[in-house]
């Protein structure tokens, strides 16, 4: 489950941090129709860099997302020496584990939490592997809003113009991008770095729109830490209801449940609940059960 991290606790996590990258193809904006063809990861202690291609698994191989994205065809994965999924995931585990003297490992990406971490649950459960449990992960994106505010963009190419005063070299390779991120970080400064971490399969609470930082603290000081912990209280908690009270619309439910029990605040009840309701619960198409 979900929690927050402060920077003592960062410290203690840091002898097994890592910064990584994804670079896959596929269908834009649904993750469940892409495919991995690259990782880069750096330890961020030692600077221990590990890289690797792999064929992405798919045939036809699609075009890229835009022009900014490699064009992957054959002869572009044979001169990068491509290897099968499961050999890259492999040797990507064994680097991560050699690397780390203690546990849990904590991975940090760039939008990690709507982009890398769910790629990698759903491509591990695609190739029949297990993702490791004791991994945690950190979205540097949410670090940075806090870290670094008023950006007139969060982009990691955008940041580290703007931080670093030049561009990313050979930017949307996975190699690059984690050491942009890395140098980024460290310019900002690692010993302050702080937030929620998730481990996988766990959905940040922050992916529901309006549902931000301090929304967020809430929950976990209810003890409810995942989206999916908070969908289900809900349903449990909405069915209870109609038991006891009879028929409610759902969102006045929901309302009421992420305000009297949650203790979030009034004024963003509306917005959440309506997240919810639209993209997150089994029953959406409903006004009541």
């Amino acid at each position: 489950m979900g929690t927050l991290i402060d920077q003592n606790t960062f410290s203690r996590l840091l002898p097994s941090t890592f910064v990584f990258d994804l670079e896959y193809v596929g269908v834009p904006n649904d993750l469940s129709r892409c495919y991995i063809w690259e990782i880069g990861v750096i330890h961020l202690l030692s600077g221990n860099k590990f890289s690797i291609t792999m064929d992405p698994g798919i045939r036809p191989l699609p075009p890229p997302m835009s022009q900014e994205f490699a064009n992957v065809t054959e002869s572009f994965l044979k001169n990068k020496n491509a290897v099968s999924f499961n050999y890259g995931w492999n040797a990507f585990l064994r680097f991560i584990a050699s690397n780390s003297s203690t546990i849990p490992s904590l991975l940090i990406s760039h939008n990690t939490f709507k982009s890398d971490k769910p790629m990698l649950e759903i491509e591990t459960k695609r190739r029949g592997v297990e993702l490791p449990c004791h991994w945690y992960f950190l979205d540097s994106l949410l670090f940075c809003r806090k870290a670094i505010p008023k950006q007139s963009s969060y982009t990691l190419n955008d940041l580290y113009r703007n931080i670093l005063g030049k561009q990313i070299l050979d930017n949307h390779s996975a190699l690059p991008d984690a050491i942009a991120l890395m140098e980024l970080l460290y310019r900002i400064g690692i010993r302050t770095i702080h937030g929620p971490i998730y481990p996988a399969h766990c959905t940040s609470l922050q992916a529901v729109k309006w549902l931000g930082p301090s929304c967020e603290r809430s929950l976990f000081g209810q003890n409810i830490r995942s989206l999916e912990q908070l969908v289900a209280n809900i349903v449990a908690g909405y069915s209870i209801y109609i038991i006891e009270n009879g028929p409610i619309l759902l969102n006045q439910f929901i309302r009421h449940y992420i305000t009297e029990i949650c203790g979030i605040m009034v004024g963003n009840s509306e917005s959440i609940s309506k997240s919810i309701i639209e993209k997150w619960l089994p029953f959406s198409k409903q006004k009541i059960l």
